[in-house]
């Protein structure tokens, strides 16, 4: 026992921790139980250090010179400064079924608070189809996510530079790939693929590049895949242009082509002078920001090839190379993509065909996702839409407080890692659909590596300490199932 229970309300309940209790091993984000007529599981969101008497008390004593002032004072009237814990009741254990309930009532004053066991959290590994990505801090019990949710509606990982979000990833696509779910990473730093700790090289594991990046293939767009949106996308447009644009691509099937290389007058006369000169001008010197780069052109089809890829479950890397600072190509290149497989996803299901459940993961997504840029790019229509077609989106990022609240709004589990700027935490409350009220502090006490997984893929919200990527295990285990599969006879 470490506590007993001094109040409590619908919101929280309040305990005094034991004397005995080392107070400094009682941790916010802790989880214990409260044992009443039933088994109560809640979570340390606060810790406050109390004391009975006069208030100036511990002013007082803090003028004295004598060390160990605090403890004449604890022998001679009994104890006078002690600590308590605030908890959010999570729910209630049902040890019967092995799952949790909501918790509708409160636990009695002076109830014994201890800490939680393996055995209470034996609901953590109830999901049919999971994944396991870390295990609760301080425990070795493992975390399980619902896979199936966690992919198809919609995720969300955030957290400062250094805390260790591109670990979650990697273990996340450790994860998906063991179960053969189809994948497409934005790798915008050059992470995730030929990276000495990455997924280059592995088994189903395709790397597309551009320029700088080591890859197994080099990626390359045909200009007649290309919609024009893709050009609203790295640059405004008038409406005089706007309208240019459509009347051209209606008539022109490499409209990119045509107004890069034909005749400003030219166009216009093709056009019946319907469309002003420095409205053309101003289109070619836009479209030169699509058609002036190496991966623009007629080379290969990479979008054909990205498709086959997740057909039979693969993990696709789009490493930026040299462009990782870039946020026109950023832009360009992952809207394309998003848009391309967004409309091959709905094409198969109006034909009643199927493409396997594939994970699209974001990185530096306040990049697209902004409050100035996201509506009607392809991915606020992705996490709109994205989960009729089994297309769904993991949004990673640093700084939450620049991406639109309705898309936050949309993420139905959430991974957050250390977050110390304030409005950042703000941002993942005010917007999230998930209460995350109680861990606005927690959010910013987080060690490298830990993390609070929060949401519908998981029965609570956990403490958690994220697994460490080891790209050396998945090596091995590759070797001992192309080992198994040999043909010995």
């Amino acid at each position: 026992m470490i506590g007993k229970v001094i109040s409590s309300s619908t919101q929280t309940v309040q305990f005094r921790i034991h004397d005995a209790e080392e107070f400094e091993n009682v941790k916010v984000g802790d989880l214990v139980v409260i044992e009443s007529k039933y088994a109560y599981l809640a979570r340390i969101h606060e810790l406050e250090a109390r004391h009975l008497g006069e208030s100036v008390l511990p002013d007082k004593i803090a003028a004295l010179s004598y060390p160990d002032t605090v403890d004449t004072i604890q022998g001679l009237y009994g104890p006078q400064f002690y600590y308590t814990a605030f908890a959010s009741l999570l729910g209630i254990l049902d040890e019967d079924s092995k799952r949790i309930r909501g918790a509708k009532s409160l636990p009695k004053y002076l109830s014994p608070v201890r800490r939680v066991t393996e055995q209470d959290l034996a609901f953590l590994s109830a999901t049919q189809s999971k994944i396991c990505i870390g295990t609760v801090r301080d425990m070795t019990v493992p975390i399980f996510l619902d896979v199936d949710t966690f992919v198809s509606k919609h995720a969300g990982v955030f957290g400062k530079t250094g805390s260790g979000k591109s670990n979650a990833v990697k273990v996340i696509l450790r994860e998906v790939k063991a179960r053969s779910i189809s994948t497409v990473v934005f790798d915008v730093h050059s992470e995730y693929g030929y990276h000495p700790d990455g997924l280059g090289g592995l088994d189903n594991v395709f790397v597309l590049g551009l320029k700088g990046a080591e890859c197994d293939v080099s990626l390359h767009i045909p200009r007649t895949l290309i919609n024009p949106s893709e050009l609203t996308a790295i640059t405004d447009l008038t409406s005089a242009q706007q309208d240019a644009l459509d009347l051209i691509h209606h008539r022109e099937r490499d409209w990119l082509n045509y107004i890069a290389t034909r005749g400003t007058e030219q166009i216009s006369e093709d056009f019946g002078m319907e469309i002003h000169l420095e409205t053309i001008s101003a289109l070619k010197r836009k479209v030169a920001r699509i058609t002036t780069h190496e991966f623009v052109g007629e080379q290969f089809d990479s979008l054909t090839y990205i498709l086959k890829k997740i057909s039979h479950g693969g993990t696709v890397i789009i490493d930026f190379g040299d462009y990782e600072n870039n946020e026109w190509v950023i832009r360009l290149v992952s809207s394309i993509v998003g848009r391309y497989l967004l409309g091959q996803f709905r094409t198969a299901r109006r034909r009643n065909q199927s493409l396997p459940k594939t994970l699209l993961v974001l990185e530096e997504a306040h990049t697209l996702l902004s409050k100035e840029l996201a509506r009607g790019t392809v991915f606020e229509k992705i996490v709109r839409e994205g989960r009729k077609f089994n297309l769904g989106l993991c949004i990673i990022d640093q700084m939450p407080k620049k991406i639109l609240d309705e898309i936050i709004s949309q993420l139905n589990t959430i991974i957050i890692l250390l977050l110390t700027n304030l409005k950042d935490r703000e941002q993942l409350i005010n917007s999230s659909e998930n209460d995350l009220t109680d861990l606005k502090e927690e959010m910013k006490r987080l060690d490298i590596g830990e993390a609070i997984i929060t949401g519908i893929a998981v029965p609570i919200p956990i403490p958690a300490q994220i697994d460490l990527f080891d790209r050396r295990t998945l090596e091995e285990r590759q070797e001992k199932e192309e080992f198994k599969e040999f043909d010995w006879n």
